[in-house]
């Protein structure tokens, strides 16, 4: 995590503000960008996005989220940004949160691609499915199930009782909270 001097969040905070949870410009550039104009983004392949800002004469990137945070506590992050929702672009104040990388990760929506639930998985042999969960970077079994569902149900319960606040107990199939 890259501290940021006085200097730096003077300029930030004299260059942007959110509205409606979007950075927008706090004052005209010689750019031509205007009050209430919005702030150029570039945005990743996870949907996080990233904007520019010159300072001592050079163009420092910085995450939304952090700038977002910022802007509404007055006080630059000293851990992650979490997005409650898992909308990357969601920067409300009321979906974002300070946490460390385990809990981003306990957050995550899903794990693999082709996989519909996270933490549930077919077994090789039989008709059965295992669920499991990472805990502090600990792998722990939840047993094997005769359905799907069985271990779905389960593994959202672990998910719950286990990553507290940070638990995302979307069942992917579906699409609604448990």
């Amino acid at each position: 995590m890259k501290n940021r001097t006085e200097q730096e969040l003077k300029n930030i905070a004299s260059s942007w503000k959110m509205r409606d949870g979007a950075l927008v410009w706090k004052r005209s550039t010689r750019s031509g960008k205007r009050i209430d104009d919005p702030v150029g983004l570039s945005t990743t392949k996870s949907g996080h996005q990233n904007c520019y800002l010159s300072f001592s004469g050079k163009l420092v990137g910085y995450s939304v989220g952090q700038i977002a945070w910022f802007l509404y506590t007055g006080k630059w992050p000293d851990g992650e940004i979490d997005h409650k929702d898992c909308n990357p672009q969601n920067n409300l104040f009321e979906n974002l949160r300070l946490s460390t990388r385990s809990e981003q990760c306990r957050n995550r929506i899903s794990g693999k691609s082709g996989r519909p639930n996270k933490g549930v998985y077919k077994r090789n042999y039989g008709n059965k499915w295992s669920a499991q969960i990472w805990v502090d970077g600990v792998c722990k079994n939840l047993g094997t199930y005769d359905s799907e569902d069985a271990a779905v149900e389960i593994r959202q319960l672990a998910t719950e009782m286990m990553h507290g606040t940070f638990a995302n107990t979307k069942s992917y199939r579906t699409g609604v909270q448990a």
